[in-house]
């Protein structure tokens, strides 16, 4: 995620029954559901979840909002406001639509209801009814069934590779035979008060649907020590977090550009453009609380003062700057994706808001040259807090963007904005306790930029107002690249179907800066060369560089073809040199396929039997990052 996704914050929205009449899909996230008593659900016919698998060319720029049938069992939710009348359920429509998908093209999948647990115990409960052992009927064969329903940890909505999705396992394919009842073998251990003397018990899966676990209720705050952390709900967005430490002299740094949740920052490892100084959330967290999926199955009589099938709940990691103790869990929770347990709150490091800040640009002759200067000034050790790089293309839509488009915030308004020479720009952020100390950074990259790569109009601004309108063009990118690819004859596509942010394909890989230059430019190149719109840039420090694809409803197959082999072009030159096919926005399911190819069987299987581990009956966000069921056939 990037901070060309800025619109996280407008998308993170729910109707309400009151309200059926919008202008567009979304509305405040902030409704709370009228209770429901869905008490019905059986007499429902179920009908198979929306799904398209990776790489898919579909389009869901309109996200047409469709009653979703309930496949939950009969008393799934009624069970739940038995045991927590307060608790919020949604079986809305538009909710469950804003919930089945993030800020990229992959079509949604809808949950059957959205839940807002509001505390630990809540979400233990709703856990431990997604996997319950039913009571053996006559016409079954004597055999007894295990119900499954998926969770879906939801965050802010701001994912990019089909994270919040439902999906079904691998096994379960076949979407018109959601319930067929297949028989398999389990361990015994799985099943409470077994009296099967054997290793495993023959059962009948069900996979009954799934919910988003929306947790947009853990809101608190904790307060600020000596030791720079602080302890925050998983519900809070870094934008609050950061107002609400504003009269603390210190700031959360990592910056995903989206007002992205802290526990969903924690499970997409979020970095940003920030990254290069204070690392990614991998660096930033110290410790977390996670409720872990249910290892055993809880019996069909739901009694809730029974311990038995109760999920754990962990507390994980240490506040010391460092730790040697045993499995670093936190660095193992931080970019699980939701699919091994909740995270409900996160320990994150602080740092101090610094004194003077420095922002600088500078022109290259050729995108080369300019990826040449970033690597040097890194491996010189200039301390920089940010330097981001855009190619031709990107310069091109900031200048369109300026034609069309009114004042946004953030960049001082059109009325500062000028048109740019469109040239590949580097820009460049430095942060001290003293503008000397600043200055003296900035004195040593320019003369790199300039002296060492041909670099050319080097600008610099310490005010605010001139900083934020020297590094407009990277702020605006992301709905720059979206009106030039509206305004273009690209792909010869009707224009009156013109691309969203839900049409666009925004991807990235990160590479070892010796081989930055290379890949980024062979991409600009496939670019230019495919005839797409596709801008390259990125936190060129970190090695870390991204491209964004948007794509209309009516473009032809030829273009959008086109524009995936730039994908597939650029995931394998970044493997080829020993990279990742993602540096930040994480797997999902629209990354999964490159595992194998980047670890190899043997790493996807240890990464397999983690999963097995933690979430046996793969009730956690299943089909993202690895597909797997514990359970054997005959």
């Amino acid at each position: 995620m990037d901070s060309f996704i800025a619109i996280a914050s407008h998308r993170r929205q729910i109707a309400s029954p009151l309200s059926m009449v919008m202008q567009s899909h979304c509305v405040d996230r902030n409704f709370i559901a009228f209770p429901l008593r869905l008490t019905s659900c059986s007499t429902i016919s179920v009908s198979p979840a929306t799904y398209a698998p990776t790489g898919s060319t579909s389009s869901s720029s309109s996200h047409e909002c469709q009653t979703i049938s309930c496949r939950l069992p009969a008393d799934f939710l009624s069970t739940l406001q038995q045991l927590h009348p307060n608790l919020s359920i949604s079986r809305n429509p538009y909710d469950l639509d804003s919930h089945g998908h993030g800020e990229s093209y992959h079509p949604i999948a809808a949950p059957d209801a959205v839940i807002r647990p509001t505390s630990v115990k809540e979400i233990q409960n709703i856990l431990r009814l997604c996997c319950r052992l039913r009571a053996v009927v006559d016409d079954e064969g004597g055999i007894p069934t295990v119900e499954i329903v998926s969770v879906i940890p939801y965050g802010a909505g701001t994912s990019l590779e089909g994270h919040l999705q439902f999906l079904l396992p691998t096994e379960c394919n076949d979407r018109s035979n959601i319930n067929s009842g297949e028989i398999v073998q389990i361990p015994s251990s799985c099943i409470p008060n077994s009296k099967n003397t054997q290793m495993y018990s023959t059962v009948r899966i069900q996979r009954k649907g799934g919910i988003s676990l929306d947790m947009c209720n853990f809101q608190f705050i904790g307060e600020v020590g000596d030791d720079c952390f602080v302890k925050v709900g998983a519900g809070v967005t870094r934008n609050t977090l950061n107002e609400a430490l504003r009269h603390t002299g210190m700031q959360f740094m990592v910056d995903p550009g989206a007002d992205a949740t802290i526990g969903g920052m924690c499970a997409c490892a979020a970095s940003g453009t920030a990254a290069v100084k204070y690392g990614t959330m991998r660096e930033n967290v110290m410790a977390m609380t996670v409720v872990l999926p249910p290892t055993t199955t809880t019996m069909s009589a739901f009694d809730e003062s029974m311990e038995n099938g109760m999920p754990d709940v962990c507390h994980i990691g240490c506040n010391a700057l460092k730790s040697s103790a045993g499995y670093n869990l936190p660095a193992l929770l931080t970019g699980s994706e939701g699919t091994l347990g909740v995270i409900t709150d996160v320990n994150v490091k602080l740092h101090p808001t610094p004194s003077h800040v420095i922002a600088a640009s500078c022109a290259f002759k050729d995108l080369h040259s300019a990826a040449q200067a970033v690597a040097t000034i890194r491996m010189m050790g200039v301390p920089v807090s940010r330097i981001e790089l855009l190619d031709e293309m990107s310069i091109k839509a900031f200048n369109h963007s300026l034609t069309i488009m009114d004042g946004v915030d953030g960049d001082g308004g059109d009325a500062h904005l000028q048109p740019m020479e469109v040239t590949p720009t580097l820009f460049l952020e430095f942060a001290s306790h003293s503008e000397l100390a600043a200055l003296e950074d900035l004195a040593v990259a320019q003369n790199i930029c300039i002296n060492d790569f041909g670099g050319s109009q080097f600008a610099s601004a310490a005010d605010e107002t001139t900083r934020r309108v020297l590094w407009a063009a990277r702020h605006r990118l992301y709905y720059s690249t979206i009106a030039l690819r509206a305004g273009s004859s690209y792909g010869n596509g009707d224009d009156n179907e013109g691309p969203t942010s839900q049409s666009t394909i925004v991807t990235d890989v990160c590479v070892p800066l010796s081989h930055f230059a290379d890949i980024i430019s062979a991409t600009a190149k496939d670019v230019r060369e495919l005839g797409v719109v596709g801008p390259c840039f990125g936190h060129a420090g970190d090695g870390n560089f991204h491209c964004i694809l948007p794509l209309k409803k009516n473009d032809s197959k030829q273009y959008k073809d086109k524009v995936h082999q730039v994908v597939e072009n650029m995931i394998a030159r970044a493997m080829s040199v020993g990279g990742t096919c993602t540096g930040e926005h994480g797997v999902g399911y629209g990354k999964k396929k490159y595992l194998n190819e980047m670890y190899g069987a043997g790493g996807v299987a240890l990464m397999e039997s983690v999963k097995k581990a933690i979430d046996p009956w793969n009730i956690m966000n299943p089909g993202k990052i690895v597909d797997t069921d514990f359970y054997r056939r005959d």
